[in-house]
């Protein structure tokens, strides 16, 4: 196991010879922090590790007997991210508990193996018990920055190549489930799901209490429920071929990967999929009781069948279609279940996820709703955005025209709200179906 200078190697890192197993000092990893991406958004379980955990983890550095299982880092000039050198493939959790610890959020463990701690040259003990890294005497502070972790160092993969290493090499041990997998798979697609899974800019998947969603019944975050739907909605409203595929894990992997060679840096349905979270947005929001009624399926089959519509070129009232369609599912829901079966034809149907399943239980949606009388549509009181909302909408689009595409200048009295969703289609006018348009633009409109 060699010792090297990290900095050095992040600036001139070798064309081959992957991978490499090298040793880093905590010292090195301190210095180059912010260049270092942890990849919280390709490689991270949803939720970080907890505050007991982190504090025990650390509390390892200071007992010889127990040795720190080893990271892997992906150096060089093909990861997509400007000023960052670095990325952690794998030990996302351990580094990011390093840098917590080193940055004083997170305490040792009131635990007896620190209570006589003894530094290099020292004849004599310190307890660090409960003690935040700033509390640490300089000896045993500089014991820590001393420590070297071990490392599996990639050198200059392709976005592709390093989900690849991720899911069958790092990870070989430890089995993912399909939507873990997904995640290591990088592409403008995958990067967008995961952008609107976690930082819900689309308010949809709002949580209650950082897991649980308050719009969609029976879902949370924990295992990933979100990613996994989204990813399903992606596939259903990009294409047609579920109808013959399925809606299997393996079915939307094989599409995941198809994006990562065939469209790495762009995403080409992604306006469209936006518009359609959007208005599935309004439609669940604005319902009194649609949030307690759909789950994550229903709300998955809600979405394509909002897309077909949008496609179509039909014009349709959220809140209307909603309640459409809820009273098409307890319609279909509560007919005689058959002898000798466990539910429903549209129960049984939406267990399964093949193709036969998926289309059936889309047909007999349709054909219910096709029964049901729709009324007129109805407009929202509220038809033009405060300045608030536009100065909000202008500062999340960084001054750019949702129109043009053009800067904006500073923000004023020439750049007006604009709804994403039409108004006279029957969408609200509330904050996540604004856009910041040129007043020019939006007269032109």
């Amino acid at each position: 196991m060699s010792k090297f200078n990290l900095q050095e190697l992040m600036a001139d890192t070798p064309l081959d010879g992957n991978p490499q197993r090298l040793a880093i000092a905590i010292s090195e990893l301190r210095l180059l922090e912010d260049k270092i991406d942890l990849s919280p958004e390709a490689y991270q379980r949803f939720f970080l590790a907890d505050d007991k955990w982190q504090s025990m983890f650390m509390a390892s550095f200071f007992n010889p007997e127990v040795i720190i299982p080893e990271v892997a880092l992906r150096l060089g000039a093909m990861i997509p991210k400007v000023g960052i050198l670095a990325e952690v493939m794998d030990g996302c959790q351990r580094v990011s508990t390093i840098f917590r610890f080193m940055n004083n959020e997170v305490a040792l463990p009131n635990v007896d193996e620190l209570a006589e701690v003894q530094a290099p040259g020292e004849d004599f003990t310190h307890d660090i018990r409960k003690k935040l890294y700033k509390e640490l005497p300089l000896s045993v502070r500089d014991a820590f920055l001393a420590y070297q972790i071990q490392a599996q160092m990639y050198y200059n993969l392709t976005p592709q190549k390093a989900g690849w290493y991720f899911v069958n090499v790092l990870n070989n041990t430890n089995t993912l489930n399909a939507q873990e997998k997904r995640q290591a798979v990088s592409s403008a697609m995958s990067r967008t799901v995961q952008q609107w899974a976690r930082f819900n800019p689309l308010g949809i998947f709002e949580t209650v209490d950082g897991n649980k969603l308050k719009w969609i019944a029976k879902a949370e975050h924990k295992r990933l429920d979100v990613d996994k739907t989204l990813a399903e909605i992606v596939f259903m409203c990009s294409e047609e071929s579920f109808k013959t595929k399925g809606t299997t894990g393996k079915v939307i992997n094989d599409f995941y990967d198809t994006q990562a060679s065939m469209s790495q840096d762009k995403f080409s349905n992604a306006v469209h999929i936006e518009k359609v979270l959007k208005f599935v947005g309004e439609s669940m929001k604005n319902h009194a009781t649609a949030k307690s009624k759909i789950a994550l399926k229903p709300f998955r089959n809600y979405c394509y069948m909002v897309s077909s519509m949008m496609k179509a070129k039909r014009k349709i009232d959220p809140i209307e279609f909603m309640e459409v369609y809820i009273q098409a599912i307890y319609n279909l829901k509560n007919v005689p279940v058959p002898k000798g079966l466990t539910g429903t034809p549209y129960e049984l149907r939406m267990r399964g996820s093949g193709a036969e399943d998926t289309n059936v239980a889309l047909e007999l949606l349709w054909k219910e709703m096709s029964l049901i009388t729709f009324s007129s549509i109805q407009l929202d009181s509220k038809r033009t955005f405060t300045r608030e909302e536009v100065l909000d909408a202008y500062t999340k689009q960084d001054g750019i025209c949702a129109i043009c595409g053009m800067e904006m200048g500073e923000f004023g009295e020439h750049i007006h709200g604009d709804h994403v969703l039409l108004y006279k289609d029957g969408n609200s006018t509330t904050p996540d179906n604004c856009d910041a348009v040129h007043a020019s633009c939006n007269v032109r409109k």
